[in-house]
């Protein structure tokens, strides 16, 4: 997926413990497999192939997350939306040669982008109404997978874990007879830790303008797009989501951080159970009332 995937379990027995990790590791790796639009034998590359040509059968739990993803782009309007793969590319090709898409490529491209193109049939078969359209489920899949890789680890009874995807992560019971302390990074100072998260049971997930971006011309260009003008969101420089479910967090860490601190911060809190920390484009820092308490800010 991309990124570095660590799991914590406190067991009794480090063999038996050892072996639940590997586990849950390949439950991620399965996940990924089914998910990812390079893998050639999975259900997002089929879809993408056999866009505007054919509808196409997927698995049980490609179609829930797409379902899903539908219904979170329509409470964002459109701030997140998975047919944003041409877009991907585009501004991936741009970074890699340090230059902008041009304004013809990206009206061209932004004519394949829209997540009410993405159709769903009774037999749960998917199809992409334009040549050209492809899905990447980067925004959600990796807090799919956490949560079912969490999963395997309750069935094997492990209480006390956590299971971290690169700062996407789902935790459960205890450290040692205390509340997980989980970091979030600092948007502008790499390697610092701007605050500490108290948590037992939940998901976390960040998206932060930090972690894949390019300068040109002096200003920021970074891999978190708006898919509504097919450029880089400006409004937030990190947001953090704190919610019971790890594909939840990790998508709407996303669609909030497009969103900017007004809008996303009242979609945030129109969610029950949902809170969030916003570090907008001043770096200003924005706190919904769950949090208190609960959070530690590092000077």
């Amino acid at each position: 997926m991309g990124t570095i995937v660590e799991i914590t379990l406190i067991g009794e027995n480090r063999e038996k413990t050892e072996k639940a990790a590997h586990q849950a590791f390949q439950e991620i790796k399965r996940v990924e497999q089914l998910m990812s639009p390079k893998t050639i034998t999975g259900d997002i590359f089929r879809v993408n192939q056999s866009a505007g040509k054919e509808w196409v059968e997927v698995s049980t739990e490609t179609l829930n997350v797409i379902k899903e993803s539908k219904e979170i782009s329509r409470l964002s309007e459109g701030g997140f939306d998975i047919t944003v793969g041409p877009l991907i590319e585009l501004w991936r090709r741009a970074r890699e040669k340090g230059i902008l898409p041009s304004e013809e490529d990206l009206k061209r491209i932004l004519d394949l982008v829209d997540y009410r193109n993405v159709l769903i049939d009774r037999e749960g078969k998917i199809f992409l109404k334009r040549k050209g359209m492809s899905i990447n489920l980067g925004g959600i899949a990796k807090g799919y997978a956490v949560d079912k890789a969490f999963e395997v680890l309750k069935v094997l009874e492990y209480k006390n874990v956590i299971v971290n995807a690169g700062g996407d992560l789902r935790s459960g019971g205890l450290k040692l007879d205390h509340p997980w302390s989980v970091g979030i990074q600092d948007p502008r100072i790499p390697q610092k830790i701007m605050a500490t998260l108290s948590i037992t049971e939940g998901a976390v997930a960040t998206s932060g303008d930090y972690e894949k971006f390019f300068i040109y011309r002096g200003k920021r260009y970074h891999h978190i797009l708006d898919p509504r003008n097919g450029s880089p969101a400006e409004e937030c420089q990190s947001v953090t989501i704190l919610y019971k479910k790890g594909m939840m967090a990790d998508a709407m860490a996303t669609a909030i951080f497009v969103l900017g601190p007004e809008k996303g911060y009242s979609l945030c809190q129109r969610i029950e159970g949902m809170d969030c920390l916003m570090v907008d484009k001043e770096g200003k820092i924005i706190l919904s009332p769950g949090l208190k308490g609960r959070i530690s800010f590092i000077p």
